[in-house]
């Protein structure tokens, strides 16, 4: 199969960036199965929601988007920053994490994770990223 420029991108940044199917510790044989991508540059964020919105035809008012943030930032600020950056309203952010002041240079806007749960879109997304990694194998 054929898959175009953003796709192969967009599957690659969640196959690189993205959180991948996990059991649940509170049931057994429950996994969970959200399409995550966590990162702090917008241009991977805005890259992957392209993906998503225009490949795999989300339910956009499912997204969600969660910042964590440091002690000392302007919590405000950057939230309006993403949601600007992301298209995604203030009011589908989850709780903002605060995390104490850290050593790594360059996270000034926060990190970003994307969230849309949904079993058969990571269904699609993992199909996807599995038949475009063994095309490039074979090559």
């Amino acid at each position: 199969m054929k898959y175009t420029l953003r796709q192969v991108v967009g599957a690659i940044i969640w196959w690189t960036e993205g959180t991948k199917s996990y059991k649940d510790k509170r049931w057994k044989n429950v996994w969970i199965s959200n399409v995550d991508v966590t990162n702090t540059n917008s241009q991977i964020i805005k890259a992957f929601l392209e993906f998503i919105r225009k490949d795999i035809k989300i339910d956009e008012s499912r997204l969600k988007l969660q910042l964590q943030i440091h002690e000392g930032d302007d919590k405000s600020k950057l939230e309006k920053y993403w949601s600007k950056e992301t298209g995604i309203p203030l009011k589908r952010f989850t709780k903002t994490i605060i995390r104490p002041i850290g050593k790594k240079i360059g996270k000034s806007k926060g990190t970003c994770k994307v969230r849309y749960s949904d079993k058969a879109t990571y269904g699609k997304i993992d199909k996807m990223t599995k038949e475009i990694l063994c095309a490039i194998n074979k090559k």
